[in-house]
């Protein structure tokens, strides 16, 4: 994974998913055991992967997603202090959107991954985002006022 840490300070290269249920009313978020706030999808990308390889690696290994197709939505690069340490994170945000092949993970309103009980997943209906607590917070406005324009913005949170 490509994250380095120099002091109280970490760099991470992260990929995301704004993965939309099929109907598109419904968003789906998780969190990691012990947050009280939840993310996008995703993770870290190693070494000489591409985002786009990294996205489908990603969604494969927490939900067990195949045959996907990504299109990109979003370059963040967010400036953030968590747990006492300061974050420059830069990250590639896709859109994916379900089909017929990949419903299956409607079944559940809130489920855990693949990898066990570290991630818990949640669909979330679009419009009752505000009552969610979800970092960064910008990604509640790239997910309701999506244009079909993929958009870089810088965040400077701490």
């Amino acid at each position: 994974m490509i994250s380095y840490k120099d002091g109280d300070n970490k760099f991470n290269f992260r990929v995301g998913a704004i993965i939309l249920s099929r109907d598109k009313k419904k968003v789906l978020l998780h969190t990691i055991k012990g947050y009280n706030f939840y993310l996008l999808p995703g993770g870290r990308v190693e070494m000489n992967e591409d985002s786009t390889s990294a996205i489908r690696r990603e969604l494969k290994e927490e939900l067990g997603l195949e045959n996907i197709k990504p299109s990109l939505r979003l370059y963040l690069e967010d400036f953030f202090n968590f747990n006492g340490e300061n974050y420059h994170e830069f990250s590639i945000n896709f859109l994916v959107e379900l089909d017929e092949n990949n419903g299956f993970l409607e079944n559940w309103d809130e489920f855990l991954g693949v990898e066990g009980e570290k991630y818990i997943f949640k669909w979330v209906e679009i419009d009752k985002l505000d009552s969610f607590l979800i970092k960064p917070a910008i990604i509640k406005k790239i997910i309701k006022n999506y244009s079909g324009v993929c958009e870089h913005i810088i965040l400077h949170e701490v």
